[in-house]
């Protein structure tokens, strides 16, 4: 019973990545009118940066969100509940890396 818990809390945060991934693209034509939408200084330009930051934030984390969720399944059928920690710092990790490659990504496409 325990492992259930175990993998609804680890895939909790590859749920999260996959409907804020939705939720960006759904929002990202709505400039400056709804409270959800992915927040950077190159965003706040005008509205074709807006639609373009949202845009890569949703494509970036729904494929993140959908790795992890893979990835967290498979380690934690694999080795048990001692991988728990694992998979909870691969995924925050992952987490980390996805937000510093979207901000890559805008600087690179703003600047250029």
């Amino acid at each position: 019973m325990s492992f259930w818990i175990y993998l609804l809390i680890a895939e909790a945060i590859p749920v999260i990545l996959f409907v804020l991934g939705g939720l960006y693209e759904s929002n990202s034509t709505k400039y400056k009118e709804n409270k959800i939408s992915y927040k950077s200084i190159h965003a706040d330009k005008d509205k074709a940066s807006f639609e373009y930051c949202n845009k890569v934030a949703a494509k970036l984390f729904g494929a993140t969100g959908t790795l992890l969720f893979i990835v967290n399944a498979i380690s934690l059928f694999l080795f048990g509940e001692g991988s728990f920690t694992f998979v909870l710092l691969f995924s925050l990790f992952m987490v980390g890396l996805t937000k510093m490659l979207i901000d890559m990504l805008i600087k690179k496409k703003m600047e250029a």
